[in-house]
């Protein structure tokens, strides 16, 4: 009777363990799939954050009125360059190298934001969304007013002659230039900080 008895209680106490075992492995399991998906999160906002404040960064060097002699220095030139063509390629050559980060960081975003659409809330993935697409539309305002600015100019250059409408390079002028502080880089400001403050919750 007693062999029986222990018996039975050790069969009771191995069902009761590999019971327990069983919930602390499926507890463990959860709990490291949810630390792992709140990893996942954590890494995809902050990949978010940190392109899009990259991004702001380079509309602001590509907008900066300043450029370099170092930034034309390996363009092709012809011999018989005036000095106003001269001026006006090198200028164009300058602020198409600048889009060159613009462009390879968007493509970045573009890519982090599918990420994102994926892990994050709902509402998250919209306003990553809306962001990426704001981003693209001022870097196409950027890139076609460098294009149709520098065209006119250089047409200007070579011609000697003075563009009829004016008012428009000055706005296309506007757009190219900046140090900051007005409309275009205000815009850029306002979709980079409400990403950011979204985006907040998930790093910390």
């Amino acid at each position: 009777m007693d062999a029986e008895l222990i018996t039975i209680v050790s069969d009771i106490f191995i069902i009761v363990s590999a019971a327990v075992v069983a919930v602390v492995a499926i507890f463990g399991l959860c709990t490291w799939r949810k630390e792992l998906t709140g990893k996942a999160k954590f890494e995809s906002a902050r990949d978010v954050i940190l392109l899009s404040f990259r991004l702001r960064r380079n509309f602001q060097r590509a907008r900066n009125p300043f450029t370099s002699s170092l930034e034309s220095s390996d363009r092709p030139r012809r011999e018989d360059e005036s000095q106003n063509e001269s001026r006006v390629l090198d200028e164009s050559h300058a602020k198409n190298r600048r889009l060159q980060p613009l462009i390879e960081d968007l493509q970045k975003l573009e890519e982090a934001g599918w990420r994102a659409e994926i892990l994050l809330d709902k509402s998250a993935g919209e306003e990553v969304s809306a962001a990426v697409k704001a981003f693209w539309h001022y870097y196409a305002e950027l890139s076609s007013a460098i294009e149709s600015y520098f065209e006119t100019t250089y047409r200007e250059a070579i011609t000697n002659s003075v563009y009829q409408d004016q008012e428009w390079l000055k706005e296309l002028k506007k757009i190219i230039y900046s140090a900051g502080g007005d409309d275009f880089s205000k815009e850029i400001d306002e979709v980079t900080d409400k990403l950011a403050s979204t985006l907040r919750p998930y790093v910390k």
